[in-house]
């Protein structure tokens, strides 16, 4: 029995190194949050990669009060190859309405309008010159009917990335995007200040805008930080704060990313 025993319990963590030397040989995971600067590296060949997480939003403008939710917004990634990547994003959203001093409330709850895109490769770091890559996404006519676009939308960014140091990376995007509400496109830009603490722990600082062409810049900086459980498993925690009068007063948020078979 203790040859068994003995036998057996080899057998489990020889299973378990081997297990954890195959975590150590994979590509590290590398997300799309929680900043708001999408990065351009992409899902490696035959791999599944889903990045996942709520938000919280809160705005007061004189009397009224508005909360929007994000129970879950959930981006799923396909690499096709070492130069192209599918995309596939829903969100169930909410939103609260407080008009104080008043009975006035209003709740909506739903699903956002289904977005379909990719991720294409441009060029990778040399020198000066960054890691680059183009993100696309088209908007289709659906969802609940609170949250629905009047017609199909759509949105496009370029990233970059540059490495600083064996700790600090700087990365930016520029593009724009349609809401499917008007014809008009909000044009936008971010950019994100990464620092290594640690192997598996990292943290960043950012400024992002969009600049619609009929009405105000809404400008918003966060900052936050992600913690990998193994290579391909990350946590995430960030929170930001409206700089302008169009901008939300303060949002929080926190998810989980985690890639399968490769």
């Amino acid at each position: 029995m203790k040859k068994i025993i003995i036998t057996s319990t080899v057998m489990i963590l020889h299973a378990l190194l081997i297990n954890v030397h195959a975590q150590s040989q994979k590509p590290e995971i590398v997300t799309d949050r929680p900043d708001q600067t999408e990065a351009p590296v992409l899902v490696p060949r035959g791999a599944v990669q889903v990045e996942t997480g709520f938000v919280y939003e809160n705005d007061r403008e004189q009397n009224v009060n508005t909360t929007n939710y994000t129970y879950n917004t959930t981006l799923i990634k396909y690499g096709i190859n070492e130069n192209f990547e599918f995309r596939f994003i829903s969100e169930y959203l909410g939103e609260q309405t407080l008009i104080e001093e008043t009975p006035v409330k209003r709740s909506v709850k739903g699903l956002s309008p289904l977005a379909f895109g990719f991720k294409v490769k441009l060029a990778d770091e040399r020198g000066f010159w960054p890691q680059a890559a183009l993100i696309g996404h088209i908007n289709i006519k659906s969802g609940a009917k609170e949250f629905a676009p009047d017609y199909t939308a759509a949105d496009f960014r370029f990233t970059f990335a540059h490495t600083l140091s064996d700790k600090f990376s700087l990365s930016y995007n520029l593009g724009a995007e349609w809401n499917g509400e008007t014809p008009e496109a909000d044009f936008l830009y971010t950019l994100s200040l990464g620092y290594a603490i640690t192997k598996r722990m990292a943290a960043y600082i950012e400024t992002y805008s969009f600049f619609p062409e009929t009405s105000k810049a809404d400008n918003r900086a966060d900052a936050g930080i992600t913690y990998k459980f193994t290579p391909v498993v990350q946590w995430d925690v960030s929170g930001g704060i409206g700089l302008c009068s169009n901008a939300p007063d303060y949002f929080l948020s926190t998810g989980i990313s985690f890639r399968l078979l490769k």
